[in-house]
């Protein structure tokens, strides 16, 4: 049983990473296309090639999200692996991780209000899909390293 205790873990290790890098390229990529739209530059050709990275980082994300699903209920259906692979160490790493989240999303709110005081920004869309964004991918980096 141990053996399948350690395959589920370093599926759930590698799903979650594989997550983060998509997302992390995802991130790059929308905030390239997001500048190239809001300065209005004339770059049609890395503006398309940023959507293209985007969608393909956003189809990565979602694999990676759909196995982990499937991991995590195996591993929350067997008495055995919940008990190994979800205990209290990994309940209170996804708390610190909702913590990190939403703060990480105060913070960009802060930041994104002195900006628009400035009036360096303008669009509360983007505001609102950043603030998503910047809590999303905190709270999934978070988790990841403090699994590891």
């Amino acid at each position: 049983m141990s053996n399948q205790i350690e395959v589920y873990d370093r599926k759930r290790k590698k799903y979650r990473g594989g997550g983060v890098l998509g997302f992390i390229v995802f991130f790059i990529a929308w905030i390239v296309r997001t500048l190239i739209k809001m300065l209005e530059l004339k770059l049609g050709t890395l503006y398309t090639g940023s959507m293209i990275i985007t969608l393909l980082a956003i189809v990565v994300m979602a694999y990676f999200a759909a196995r982990l699903v499937i991991v995590e209920r195996k591993i929350r259906k067997d008495p055995i692996l919940k008990e190994a692979l979800y205990n209290e160490l990994v309940r209170l790493n996804e708390l610190k991780a909702w913590k990190i989240g939403f703060f990480s999303m105060i913070v960009f709110i802060i930041l994104a209000a002195y900006l628009i005081v400035a009036e360096l920004l303008k669009d509360p869309m983007l505001i609102v899909v950043a603030a998503l964004l910047v809590g999303f991918g905190s709270y999934n980096i978070t988790v990841y390293l403090l699994d590891k």
